[in-house]
């Protein structure tokens, strides 16, 4: 009888708390409906309407009036954006949208799904506004709204597909420049700013095991040859390295104070052995974790356990060529350094993280990093490929050298104009450095921006321009092939890596990495070409050396060393000066938005 009077009791509060709350969503409406037909309010008004509907969503997601309380937070934001033009109604509108589409199964997230493609496509960003209509069309593929999608996907599409540039231009004209630099002028860092390469060389990294070793397999078995790690108070990678392609279960575990356990990352390798000079028990202590164990959990299986001191977030994926497995852990969802805007009250698509597009108003143009105001303090510039490793070469030209003659002078130009940024390269000879040990360091630096620099390469030879990409999954079958070529692997091994991009989509660094982009693109194009055909434009590509980078990051492709006259231009000292100076006017473009000045 007890029982019975506590549960009305329950269930009288829950009626009253309900009617409570339909009294506020009701009157919140109506406030909605006032300033959207007044002539006198202010954005002030909206923003206060706004704040209703989204504490009503923030006090009960899981409520019947979640989605509908979130969706008009969502439009209120919007509303706000298109009658006053401010930029942050309209990142607050696509971000509630996002966790709406994200998180609830109802027709309100369907739409919300088209809104953030629109607000996606009317900004000019193409791929993200892919990404939603896919999305969508999988979530709801029988809709209406999937319907739409599809029509939308398909005139996207047809937008990219006349954008192949084929003609061979007229050679770029170049301006007379200075005489041919030697590389003790042109690079001169200090003694503190050191490289990966150096790192490298000495060993930084903490490993166990050989990877030119012979482990013995048994039944064809892939062999774990060597396990290492970098590490920081605030990030750590490790990295295994492997024989073969790897298949792999990853799972999370929370704290068992009864057992005494703390929070665990495990992860369970199918089919290995593991070389017996790698330690059962290895311990690690740098503040995230605190050591890695492992042993056979069942014949041909070896679990890996990672302990946790204070671990937020992770990431576990495969690399080829050589084959290793790469799990990042970090002591905050996103980046520590970038940390933008307070998660909602759930778990959500994007209460992490959240791809945000270029916005582009009658002012400057503003992220939501820019608005937190947050700093550029360190900038990694990253040479691609490097010794054993020559990248794309054609003509006689090596795209290895190529880029590193192009990352000194930008390391150059940025040291010049803003002494009290750090700047870093990840190697400043011609040495190799592994694809995840190029965003290790950038990492342990806690750089604010990523750079890597390349020299796309097509099979046809007249293909010519320059592309500025960023990390995202994609349909785009010839930004997968930059891709490949620029992982070392093949097109059809890019599937694995677009598999594990999918739960990385919601980068919240995106939103930055496609600012830089856009800024880094325009300037480089305006530089080298008179062409717009040549303006290849901001991609998205699932590319290895971009994973796990904690900043906003791009990859640029500088020209074609598969076309004749780009390679002829490329080996020449002007034109990489003025690639260099390209890249350096689009990171000072970015600089300025953020530390003004």
């Amino acid at each position: 009888m007890k029982k019975l009077l506590i549960a009305l009791l329950l269930a009288v509060t829950c009626l009253s708390l309900f009617a409570g709350d339909i009294d506020e969503y009701n009157s919140a409406k109506r406030d909605f409906d006032y300033i959207e037909h007044s002539d006198k309010v202010t954005r002030r008004s909206y923003l206060i309407v706004a704040d209703k509907f989204y504490k009503l969503y923030a006090s009960a997601p899981k409520a019947e009036l979640g989605d509908d309380s979130l969706n008009y937070a969502a439009q209120t934001y919007y509303r706000s954006y298109t009658r006053f033009g401010s930029r942050d109604d309209l990142l607050k509108a696509l971000r509630y949208f996002r966790i709406l589409s994200g998180n609830y199964d109802t027709p309100l997230a369907s739409k919300a799904y088209l809104q953030s493609a629109k607000i996606y496509e009317q900004q000019k960003d193409y791929p993200s506004s892919q990404y939603m209509l896919r999305k969508l069309v999988a979530k709801f593929p029988k809709s209406e709204d999937a319907a739409e999608a599809r029509s939308k996907l398909g005139e996207i599409d047809s937008l990219f597909a006349s954008r192949t540039p084929s003609d061979k231009p007229k050679r770029p004209e170049l301006k007379p420049k200075a005489p041919v630099r030697t590389e003790t002028v042109a690079y001169q860092p200090k003694a503190e700013e050191d490289t990966a390469d150096k790192a490298q060389a000495s060993n930084r990294q903490t490993s166990f095991g050989d990877p030119n070793s012979s482990v013995k397999s048994i039944d064809g078995r892939i062999a774990i040859k060597r396990i290492r790690y970098f590490t920081t108070p605030d990030y750590t990678r490790v990295v295994m390295d492997l024989s073969g392609k790897i298949d792999y279960d990853q799972h999370w575990l929370k704290a068992d104070p009864s057992i005494q356990k703390p929070p665990r990352l495990f992860i369970d390798l199918n089919n290995v052995v593991v070389s017996p000079e790698i330690p059962q028990d290895i311990e690690i202590k740098d503040g995230l974790l605190r050591s890695l164990r492992w042993a056979y959990n069942r014949p041909g299986v070896a679990r890996v356990v990672l302990d946790s001191d204070n671990v937020q977030d992770f990431t576990v994926f495969a690399m080829p060529d050589p084959d290793r497995l790469v799990i990042d852990v970090s002591n905050a969802v996103g980046s520590p350094k970038h940390q933008q805007e307070p998660k909602a009250p759930v778990k959500t698509e994007v209460a992490s993280s959240s791809p945000v597009p270029s916005i582009k108003g009658t002012g400057s143009s503003a992220t939501l990093a820019s608005v937190f105001g947050l700093k550029i303090r360190s900038i990694v510039i990253d040479p691609g490929h490097g010794g054993k490793d020559p990248g794309a070469s054609y003509y006689g030209v090596k795209e290895k050298d190529v880029v590193l003659d192009i990352g000194k002078e930008l390391y150059a130009l940025i040291k010049e104009s803003y002494p009290n940024i750090d700047v870093y390269m990840t190697r400043n000879t011609d040495v190799f450095i592994p694809l995840e040990e190029r965003t290790a360091f950038a990492n342990r630096k806690k750089a604010d921006l990523f750079v890597s620099v390349h020299i796309n390469a097509a099979p046809n030879k007249t293909a010519r321009g320059v592309e500025t990409y960023v990390l995202n999954v994609t349909n785009d079958k010839r930004a997968l092939a930059v891709a490949a070529l620029e992982n070392q692997t093949t097109q059809k091994s890019m599937s694995d890596l677009q598999g594990i991009l999918k739960d990385l989509m919601m980068n919240s660094k995106l939103e930055e990495s496609l600012q830089l982009a856009s800024f880094v693109q325009k300037n480089l194009h305006t530089g080298l070409y008179t062409d717009s055909r040549y303006n290849l434009g901001v991609k998205q590509a699932p590319f290895y050396v971009l994973v796990g980078a904690m900043m906003p990051s791009i990859l640029v492709e500088c020209g074609f060393v598969s076309n004749q006259d780009e390679a002829d231009n490329l080996t020449k000292d002007s034109y990489r000066k003025e690639i260099a100076k390209g890249i350096y006017q689009g990171i000072t473009s970015y600089i300025k938005q953020f530390n003004g000045n």
